[in-house]
């Protein structure tokens, strides 16, 4: 977790960016390694903190909120309510019911979009700035209100959406994959180990009652996290915070305890699933570290270093002179709890995996004891730059600047938390790199799962 207070830090992030811009340009520029968004916190009586992002560049206004509300907080058997609670909160509120906020969408071009992850419940709305007060009200209202969101026919109509999305998922080729996956990697009873929307057996016992009291629990002021991006009047928008937010009760924080850092390797599995599909593939999933973990930085460099582009080091070693490839996908995928580094590889249907497999874990031995250059470090870097700074061309909507600023209160009680991580990937180094590969890459800390036609697991991975 981050090291200095975040107030104390900010007056020198501050002071650097006037500093960069008085005396180089009139204007701020967005400039990799440079560019820090202008935010001013306020933390509310009742727990809740608002950021201020001020942005001129539109007439809009973007109101980002999230919750520690994701699928890892399902009640034990009863997995699948966060979701249903995320998408009730989107119905509409007490004063703003969903006729009104339909013919805001209408008449104003308003938008507002939700997402459950698995540690969180997010929403990003955007509306003109004539509109601030109103944008303000309708979180507020949430807060206040949340169980008058939740009807019973909106819960009935969730669920049978939810049951047919089970049903497609069941009847589509690889539709329960990942939940296969989880499986595998988590043990009984960790909050992982279910996909978002839940378990279909555990649907049809759901209750609107059950889906109040998670409501009631976690989506309140001090469990959430609010940006309020774009160009507005700050003085004005501190007193609507004043008089609209602050009053709300604060309820129950919800935090992980004794999130441990200490890694233990995972051993050796491996499955076989036959589909009816028209590829072969093999997933190589190493369990890893959590967000902000200081190695996540150097694995998620290492993943670009493997195939930032054609000419990544998996791609030249692996892809470049076989016909029998696809697709190749490589990513660090990292959570509040933990995280893992995923190797896909897509083959045609003829070509076997145990090749596949024996070269990819060659490659990764090769790195462990030689490590890569720094030259391929540089060029992973200006990749994971180019994945950073791209979505936050926008303040507005899911990935955008009000999105990251936001979550990083829910990480780290700091709204920059993520440009501390991604100054952590600009300095990663191929020391860096070989130690994390020796680390965590390896066959003893791995789940290697074949994926094959029907009738040929002969074709597959056998580690």
């Amino acid at each position: 977790m981050p090291g200095p207070p975040y107030f104390a830090r900010m007056k020198i992030r501050i002071l650097a960016l006037l500093l960069f811009c008085s005396v180089h340009f009139p204007f701020p520029r967005l400039q990799a390694q440079e560019y820090i968004p202008p935010v001013e916190p306020l933390l509310l009586s009742n727990g809740l903190t608002v950021t201020l992002h001020r942005d001129t560049t539109l007439p809009l206004i973007s109101v980002n909120v999230a919750f520690r509300a994701g699928s890892a907080r399902d009640p034990q058997g009863k997995t699948g309510i966060a979701n249903i609670a995320g998408e009730m909160l989107l119905t509409g509120t007490r004063r703003y019911p969903r006729a009104e906020l339909l013919r805001l969408k209408a008449e104003k071009n308003v938008s507002i979009a939700g997402r459950t992850t698995v540690d969180w419940f997010s929403i990003s709305s955007v509306y003109p700035m004539e509109l601030l007060e109103d944008a303000i009200l309708i979180e507020a209202d949430r807060l206040e209100n949340v169980q008058e969101t939740i009807s019973a026919e909106v819960f009935d109509a969730i669920v049978s959406t939810l049951r047919r999305e089970h049903q497609r998922r069941l009847g589509q080729p690889l539709g329960t994959l990942m939940q296969q996956i989880f499986h595998e990697m988590y043990p009984e009873g960790h909050p992982y180990r279910h996909s978002t929307i839940g378990l279909q057996i555990h649907l049809d016992s759901l209750t609107i009652e059950d889906v109040r009291a998670f409501s009631t629990r976690y989506f309140a002021p001090s469990n959430a996290s609010m940006t309020i991006s774009g160009n507005f009047d700050p003085e004005h928008v501190r007193s609507l915070i004043t008089r609209h937010l602050d009053p709300l009760p604060a309820g129950i924080v919800s935090r992980w305890k004794n999130i441990r850092d200490s890694f233990k390797p995972f051993g050796q599995s491996a499955f076989i699933r036959e589909d009816r599909v028209d590829f072969n593939q093999l997933h190589l999933i190493f369990p890893t570290v959590r967000y902000g973990h200081p190695d996540d930085a150097a694995l998620k460099v290492f993943a670009k270093v493997l195939n930032g582009s054609e000419h990544g080091v998996l791609r030249q070693a692996m892809v470049k002179n076989n016909p029998a490839f696809i697709s190749v996908d490589v990513y660090q995928s990292s959570h509040e709890l933990d995280g893992s580094f995923w190797i896909t590889l897509t083959v045609k249907m003829d070509a076997a995996l145990q090749p596949l497999f024996s070269q990819a874990m060659q490659l990764l031995a090769s790195i462990a004891k030689d490590g890569v250059t720094e030259e391929e470090v540089i060029a992973a870097r200006n990749q994971t730059a180019m994945d950073f700074y791209t979505p936050l061309e926008a303040f507005y909507g899911v990935g955008g600047r009000g999105d990251l600023l936001t979550l990083g209160v829910l990480y780290a009680d700091d709204p920059l938390f993520s440009f501390d991580q991604f100054a952590m990937q600009q300095s990663t180094s191929s020391t860096m790199i070989k130690r994390v590969v020796d680390r965590y890459l390896h066959s003893d800390n791995m789940l290697a799962v074949s994926i094959v036609p029907a009738g040929k697991t002969e074709l597959a991975a056998k580690p």
